[in-house]
């Protein structure tokens, strides 16, 4: 469950680890009630170490991922378990926040040159920042989105890959404006 190698500066270690001897852990990000999650040791340079459990409820996509991936900030680490994403302030973990996606996190994209990690779903991308959410695409897909490329400050890709009528799309990550996919307003 270790995400991409690291592309953004981190200020802490992070892992995922099995739950403490002691029976609990530091914090707990829970959501839903199958009561599964994972656990991550966080290490920030400067601080004391701590254990958090996440969890993203009943995964509603089996391809829904779960990862830890850095963000552009040196002390936030985005946690994702089975397709929900959490946004980690590593120094202060009562600061940690559920990232309001419209649909369920199926891959993690860095724009370094942009300075953003992008969390691509079915249909829609939601761009993490420094300083937390910059911005949710509009729809652009009816069923999945195939990121192709990361370039001169635009995503391409293609919206609904597996359909008879895949459609190529283009998403501005200045702005989250998209020309093509599937057209829905």
């Amino acid at each position: 469950m270790i995400g991409p190698a690291r592309v953004f500066p981190a200020a802490y270690e992070a892992a995922v680890t099995d739950y403490p001897a002691s029976g609990g852990v530091d914090h707990e990000f829970v959501e839903g009630r199958d009561g599964r999650s994972v656990v991550v040791l966080i290490e920030p340079s400067e601080g004391a170490s701590w254990t958090g459990a996440f969890g993203g409820g009943e995964a509603i996509s089996r391809r829904a991922v779960s990862g830890l991936y850095p963000t552009p900030s040196p002390v936030r680490l985005c946690v994702v378990d089975r397709g929900t994403a959490f946004l980690v302030d590593v120094l202060d973990p009562e600061r940690t926040e559920r990232v309001p996606t419209d649909d369920p996190v199926m891959s993690v994209e860095p724009a370094v040159g942009e300075r953003l990690l992008l969390l691509v779903g079915r249909w829609t991308i939601t761009a993490i920042g420094p300083d937390g959410v910059v911005w949710t695409s509009p729809r652009i897909a009816f069923d999945g989105l195939r990121v192709d490329e990361i370039e001169d400050g635009l995503l391409r890709g293609v919206a609904d890959p597996d359909d008879e009528e895949p459609r190529d799309f283009a998403v501005d990550l200045r702005t989250a404006a998209v020309t093509g996919g599937a057209g829905i307003d």
